[in-house]
């Protein structure tokens, strides 16, 4: 009898700790499971919505925690898209950071990309595009420009005619705006006011109808290449680091994390805010005589220099700004509603003179537009970093299609005759009527004085 009890008493004791140990094993094993898909398919996974779709091919992509996702692909694959978000979509502040590795002769983009019903619209706000503007379709109608997020969009609608849609094959329209200066490749992140893109389609008569998805999407068109990109959603100011007030200067040049302003007033009296991801993190009153004013608080995002007490005699000029270890001259820099030109404030751009009260938007923190800096939008072999994040792709007569349609239409030629713009090792349209980085013949260009600016025998305008 004694040793019966002894006996059950110990079945029951191991018993007790096996429960144990499962449990508390169950415990350090994450919620959510990683998923790899390499079928069509949409759901909902740790939050987030998500859509996965291709024609052909082997593009395969990857679930993971949160809003983030992977994807991979090559060439075998004709068309596929893929991205998280929400379900419904709406005018959301969103976020996104991570990895996009393609190269500028890949045909691929970075957007956000959604449908409404009712009417039925298919939209992008695209952020990054590799060889193919997605928005040069032929036959699409311009509808000018605004400025969001540190950078100038360019709208275009485009029309689908029975093709696949969210309701089967249907005719509609497409909305785009597209990112002057685009992002970079590599390392990426950033900011979309989506809003902001909503009211200025409604103000020139794109309207949209009632939500549904809306993604964070990586998309490719016979290309190959890779993504890891989290997307969230962030509040109508993101914050870039805490807001500080210093009249104090400085004779150092930039270094890797600091950003250095140099610029003077044409009366002593005028000050100028830095704002790094749409908070303001520093604040100077100018001399006369040109300095350089450094911020070293580490914050990111988009930049901007605002100048914010327009008035008789007063005047900022803005040389340059250094960031990511690389200098960019104000008058190369595209976004500029400080500037007096056209009969009105904001009527001018790339320019250094600040006539108003206003900013000049200089990227973001992790872009390059040189394709040498300190840090920030990095890349592995197969994904140069020498393409810049104003870079514009070159003239492709690569055929591009809608994430539900392998349709094609080729994109146009440059400009300026034979003539092209080595841009580190790249090639691109010569502008025609802009001396900095432009938008013209529906896609954008450089600038012959930007061109041959470029430092170290690096490149310039080429003619045949």
């Amino acid at each position: 009898m004694f040793s019966k009890t002894v006996r059950r008493n110990t079945y029951f004791k191991l018993l007790s700790q096996l429960c144990c140990g499962i449990a508390s094993l169950a415990l350090l094993l994450p919620l959510t499971h990683a998923q790899t898909l390499t079928s069509n398919d949409t759901g909902t996974h740790d939050g987030y919505y998500y859509s996965f779709w291709k024609d052909t091919g082997d593009a395969s992509f990857g679930l993971l925690e949160g809003g983030r996702y992977t994807s991979e692909w090559n060439s075998s694959t004709n068309n596929w898209v893929g991205g998280k978000g929400w379900n419904p979509g709406g005018a959301k502040t969103v976020q996104y950071e991570g990895y996009y590795g393609v190269d500028s002769s890949q045909n691929s983009y970075l957007a956000l990309y959604g449908w409404t019903r009712n009417p039925l619209i298919e939209y992008y706000i695209i952020e990054s595009y590799g060889s193919y503007n997605p928005s040069s379709c032929s036959g699409g109608t311009n509808y000018g420009s605004f400025q969001s997020d540190g950078a100038t969009y360019n709208v275009r609608r485009c029309q689908r005619v029975q093709q696949p849609s969210i309701e089967g094959t249907q005719t509609f329209y497409q909305y785009f705006s597209v990112r002057s200066p685009k992002k970079g490749f590599g390392n990426i992140s950033g900011t979309i006011n989506v809003g902001n893109h909503f009211d200025y389609w409604a103000s020139q008569g794109l309207n949209l109808g009632s939500f549904d998805y809306m993604v964070l999407a990586t998309e490719g068109y016979q290309s190959t290449g890779s993504s890891d990109i989290s997307v969230w959603e962030g509040s109508s100011s993101s914050s870039g680091g805490s807001s500080s007030s210093s009249s104090s200067s400085s004779s150092s040049g930039g270094s890797s994390g600091n950003i250095t302003v140099r610029a003077r007033g044409t009366n002593g009296e005028e000050i100028i805010n830095l704002i790094v991801g749409g908070a303001t993190v520093n604040t100077w009153t100018l001399s006369t005589s040109d300095q350089n004013y450094v911020y070293s608080g580490g914050a990111s995002g988009d930049v901007e220099v605002e100048f914010t007490n327009d008035g008789t005699d007063r005047d900022v000029i803005l040389d340059y700004v250094i960031v990511n270890g690389e200098t960019r001259q104000a008058e190369e820099m595209e976004y500029n509603t400080a500037t007096y030109g056209n009969g009105e404030c904001g009527g001018g751009e790339f320019s250094e003179t600040m006539h108003c009260s206003g900013v000049i938007g200089f990227g973001h923190t992790d872009d390059c537009f040189s394709g040498n800096c300190s840090g920030g939008s990095s890349s592995s072999s197969s994904a140069s970093s020498s393409s810049s994040s104003s870079s514009s792709s070159s003239s492709s007569s690569s055929s591009s299609s809608s994430s539900s349609s392998s349709s094609s239409s080729s994109s146009g030629g440059g400009s300026a005759g034979a003539c092209t713009c080595n841009w580190w090792g790249s090639s691109y349209p010569v502008c025609e009527n802009t001396s900095g980085w432009g938008w013209e013949n529906n896609q954008s260009c450089i600038g012959e004085s930007t061109c041959n600016s470029q430092q170290g025998g690096n490149g310039g305008v080429v003619c045949n």
